[in-house]
């Protein structure tokens, strides 16, 4: 098996998960598009459409645009052409890293604009009753995909980071 077919896998699989795990997201998305219709509020009519386009949008790219992101991210210049068993042990850590910094974001995406989407709607249905969140949620997944991006963007360096404390 290619490297480059394995990614596409990847990210099919990637897809598959992001789909079953924003079942939630896209539901309050869609939610908050109808509401929209009934109390007009702009913003929250915004939140659902930019929440719906972007699920999709995402999907479509992991599904069908695989190639284009492989030749983006370079994620085949460090790994040899032809996967095998013996792999060496940084291609192995390059997609440790890369599974991992993948699935978080993934998993994480859902996650944010539902809590950005419960923030808004708490700000905006209590009027200034009760207690409000501060925002803890919302700055939580926006690390945790910082995070995650930071793991994609810089694979070779965290891996050759890893060697060198190995080597020591």
């Amino acid at each position: 098996m290619s490297t480059r077919t394995f990614f596409q896998l990847l990210f099919k699989l990637f897809a598959l998960i992001l789909i079953v795990s924003s079942v939630n997201a896209l539901a309050v998305s869609i939610q908050s598009i109808f509401y929209f219709f009934s109390n007009y509020d702009i913003l929250l009519l915004g939140i659902g459409l930019v929440t719906l386009t972007f699920f999709i949008a995402l999907i479509y790219v992991l599904l069908y645009k695989g190639d284009f992101i492989i030749d983006k991210l370079k994620l085949t210049s460090n790994i040899d052409e032809y996967l095998s068993f013996n792999i060496h042990r940084k291609d192995v850590l390059s997609i440790a890293v890369l599974l991992i910094g993948g699935y978080t974001l993934i998993d994480e995406i859902p996650a944010f604009f539902s809590n950005l989407y419960s923030y808004y709607w708490e700000a905006r249905v209590e009027y200034g009753f009760g207690p409000k969140q501060s925002g803890h949620q919302f700055a939580y997944s926006s690390a945790r995909i910082i995070i995650a991006l930071l793991l994609l963007g810089n694979k070779k360096a965290i891996v050759n980071f890893i060697e060198l404390k190995r080597k020591k």
